[in-house]
């Protein structure tokens, strides 16, 4: 048995209309924009279109051997013994889940498809002397994360308000 545990699809699937919307505006800035925003968007572009790419190829998968952390250049695999504790830190609707290992230690977040059916398995996997009692009350009443999904979208509803604008004044200054 082996599942695999990705980024929500509620966060990718915005994130990258943001990207397309952002490409869109930057071409419509190299039509009719300055150079200073040429510049920004640019940038912007090619920052977010590597977090997104970074975000849909990260996963957790666990199975009856250990774990494996997978992202966009690297690859971790751990067996249960490697892994030392199991901690969670929570800030309002965020959780951060401090995983610590032999090899070192590594984050994820609430942010993640199920997660809390991740952290019952690693629960499951650890045994309580390794798991804080915090990590045990979180999964009681867990957290779902989903400002960063309303924010996303509100930023495509913003980019998408500029990219209108943007064209009615293009078409206003060519009549």
């Amino acid at each position: 048995m082996q599942n695999i545990y990705k980024i929500k699809r509620a966060f990718l699937i915005p994130f990258s209309v943001t990207i397309v919307l952002l490409s869109l505006l930057f071409g419509l800035s190299l039509i009719t924009g300055q150079t200073w925003e040429k510049i920004i968007l640019a940038v912007l572009c090619v920052s977010i279109l590597a977090i997104c790419v970074e975000a849909a190829r990260r996963e957790i998968i666990v199975n009856e051997e250990g774990l494996k952390i997978k992202k966009f250049f690297w690859v971790k695999n751990f067996t249960w013994p490697e892994i030392t504790h199991l901690a969670v830190v929570v800030m309002r609707n965020k959780a951060y889940f401090l995983l610590t290992t032999t090899k070192g230690f590594y984050i994820f977040s609430n942010l993640l498809e199920n997660h809390a059916a991740l952290v019952r398995f690693l629960l499951d996997k650890l045994g309580q002397e390794k798991v804080e009692v915090e990590v045990t009350n979180y999964l009681e009443h867990p957290i779902e994360r989903r400002s960063l999904i309303v924010m996303s979208w509100v930023a495509v509803i913003v980019i998408s308000i500029i990219i209108i604008l943007k064209l009615v004044i293009a078409c206003l200054n060519i009549a």
